[in-house]
């Protein structure tokens, strides 16, 4: 019993400053994360702290359906050819900035773009629209539910071949 005291001794220490690490490093973040929530709303959250529009599945659907809008994938090249929203384009968050400079892209500034990325706890939907917003398109909203919302009502995704 004398034996296993310290060795308790010693856990509780490395927990203690396991814990003591992890709430400094999370003080010090720009965006702390959050410490209860539920964790597939993050993205929505983030997207809401920086005034950023959502768009639910039916005015998606609506979208789709009139090609009203600008649609596009933030995901990798390779996850948008295996499947996308129809009619989408891909622009995958890495590459927005080196895309839109070279002019692959044609992008109005005042046109209504969506864009969104696999499923609602990937943020790279987020991070392009919050990009695109910086620099200059002023009708960007996100459709945080993704790729994966989209399937699950029933919604048809084309294949590149």
């Amino acid at each position: 019993m004398k034996a296993l005291f310290p060795l308790l001794l010693r856990a509780a220490a490395i927990l203690l400053f396991a814990a003591v690490s992890c709430a400094a490093l999370n003080w010090l973040r720009r965006e702390p994360l959050p410490l209860r929530g539920e964790w597939s709303k993050h993205v929505e959250h983030r997207a809401l702290k920086a005034g950023l529009n959502l768009l639910g599945i039916s005015t998606l659907q609506q979208a789709v359906a009139s090609g009203s809008s600008r649609i596009l994938d933030a995901r990798p090249t390779a996850d948008f050819r295996a499947g996308h929203l129809p009619g989408a384009q891909s622009l995958p968050f890495e590459l927005a900035a080196e895309l839109l400079a070279s002019m692959q892209l044609d992008l109005q500034r005042d046109q209504s773009i969506i864009t969104y990325c696999a499923r609602n706890d990937c943020d790279e939907g987020l991070e392009l629209a919050l990009f695109l917003r910086r620099t200059g398109y002023t009708n960007t909203v996100l459709y945080a539910g993704g790729l994966a919302e989209w399937r699950a009502a029933g919604g048809k995704v084309e294949v590149e071949r």
